[in-house]
């Protein structure tokens, strides 16, 4: 298998300087919550992937439209059963500290993930690399410890950055390092104050020459969702993450602001727990899947604004593969059948577990009366999100596991289906091992699962995939309810910030105008 990226690809693709240069300014983001910290090593949530963005790079990485694309490297080769890829780096490309781009810091990185002793957050994500060899300068050849067809989109997950060897060697200690970040990005880290903002100024030895077209970002942190509407119409702001939906209409409503829409591949879902009477029956988990609206709960959690689920995973993750049978559209007439042929022709009790943000406790309140329509008695209990944390993704014991409905959602951050099904679906992944919190168990789809893992051909991958996608769909471990639209609120003059489809903030492109 081979990839070779053309140098009309890399320009479009990375949208290298062909603009006249415009008067740099400073960007200011409004986020929802403050970072975690700054070694994406070590981290798991989107919104600091966001911000680390703008100082580290991937090897490979995802375009606005969820393609792959070349970063610090340039292409690569790899064996027909996936266990064995060399990778042609980029040249001239320094860290911000000075530090050289080479072979030699990419082992160095991939080393220190592939390290299942040190203890940090994404270890688990690269356990599959046996070794890396440098073979020059610009070529690294990576050695696996099982066929693992997903692998370079692994390398484009937002973890997968390139720390400068010598700031890796200055800083051993995570705590240190997370506060001095230094990477090959088109921005460098000046401070953190917690709670209040991250800066980040412009790095001038950029190895995308012309880029960045701003001096500095700096992100404030503001939970609340109508404080931020509000930093943004009175000038505060020049762009807040994300733009809620139900204030949408506050700024389309204002001529000097304008909204930033992309497709997402967030699936939004209610896990149901397996583990559960009823929801031991397929029959009543398709009935749940039937008995909700799915376009009406897009407008009443997203203004309306993206796509209801046709399948167990969004259609722009890598082997989608659309679903028909059964048709999961509206029907409460078919719910009470399937309810009826299980034995609960007189209906059910059953709990839904929330996180406590209004509009998450909003779609809880709008599936509640849904299911009241077919029979089933909705509690809805909202928690905040270090007792949901604890509650559900701290079980060790599926008897212990209280719930039967969970509101959540998932992005696959490596954009392929693999990071879609294997985290949700496979028996492998039963909480706390990994996110199976519907404790779903179906051998065939362990043997997809795995078999789309086994191969570097996309289309044996492609077809592992499709199987396991009719299969999750039919049993109903989830009611797939659908993929929302990113939404990014800005001022009118700036362009190159918006959500990449997993749902992480672009900015390295901003630019007023």
């Amino acid at each position: 298998m081979k990839l070779l990226f053309s140098r009309s690809a890399v320009a479009l693709g990375l949208s290298l300087c062909l603009v006249a240069a415009s008067q740099a300014q400073d960007l200011r983001i409004s986020m929802y919550a403050d970072i975690t910290g700054l070694d994406p090593h070590d981290t798991s949530d989107t919104l600091s992937y966001s911000v680390q963005s703008g100082i580290f790079e991937r090897l490979f990485q995802f375009d606005s439209q969820m393609k792959l694309i070349p970063c610090l490297a340039t292409s690569y080769t790899g064996n027909a059963d996936a266990t064995e890829f060399t990778i042609t780096l980029r040249k001239d490309v320094t860290f911000q500290d000075g530090t050289p781009f080479n072979a030699e810091a990419v082992k160095v990185n991939l080393d220190r993930l592939a390290d299942q002793t040190k203890g940090l957050k994404r270890n688990s994500l690269f356990k599959m690399i046996k070794s890396v060899t440098v073979l020059s300068p610009t070529e690294v050849k990576i050695d696996l410890n099982q066929s693992f067809g997903a692998f370079i989109n692994t390398l484009a997950h937002p973890s997968a950055v390139m720390h400068s060897p010598a700031s890796l060697k200055q800083y051993p200690d995570e705590a240190q390092l997370r506060v001095h970040p230094v990477g090959t990005g088109p921005f460098k880290f000046e401070e953190w104050q917690q709670g209040k903002d991250v800066k980040l100024v412009k790095y001038n030895h950029y190895w995308q020459k012309g880029w960045p077209k701003v001096d500095s970002v700096t992100f404030y942190p503001s939970p609340e969702d109508s404080t931020r509407v509000a930093s943004l119409k009175s000038g505060q702001s020049d762009a807040i993450y994300p733009l809620p939906s139900d204030l949408v209409s506050a700024v389309r409503d204002d001529s000097k602001l304008a909204i930033q829409r992309d497709p997402s591949i967030y699936l939004y879902y209610l896990a149901l727990n397996t583990q559960h009477t009823p929801l031991k029956d397929i029959r009543v988990r398709q009935a749940l899947n039937y008995a909700i609206n799915r376009n009406i709960w897009l407008k009443v959690g997203f203004a309306g604004m993206g796509l209801p689920a046709s399948s167990v995973m969004a259609p722009r993750v890598q082997f989608f593969s659309s679903q028909h049978t059964p048709n999961y559209t509206y029907n409460p007439a078919k719910a009470k059948e399937l309810l009826k042929e299980a034995g609960y022709a007189k209906g059910l009790e059953l709990n839904l577990w929330t996180t406590n943000r209004t509009d998450y406790v909003r779609s809880a309140q709008f599936f509640k009366q849904q299911l009241a329509q077919v029979g089933i008695k909705v509690t809805v209990t909202p928690m905040d999100s270090g007792s949901r944390n604890e509650k559900l993704w701290g079980v060790k014991d599926p008897k212990d596991a209280a719930f039967d409905m969970y509101y959540g959602g998932w992005s696959p951050s490596t954009g392929d289906a693999d990071w879609a099904l294997r985290p949700l679906f496979a028996t492998e992944s039963w909480v706390p091992k990994a996110y199976n919190v519907s404790y779903y168990s179906n051998p065939a789809v362990d043997k997809d699962i795995m078999a789309g893992l086994a191969t570097a051909d996309n289309s044996k991958r492609a077809a592992a995939y499709a199987d396991a996608q009719k299969l999750i769909w039919k049993d109903a471990p989830m009611v797939f309810l659908g993929v929302p639209d990113n939404l990014v609120g800005k001022v009118k003059n700036l362009s190159g910030v918006y959500m990449l489809a997993d749902g992480s903030l672009v900015f390295d492109q901003a630019e007023f105008k």
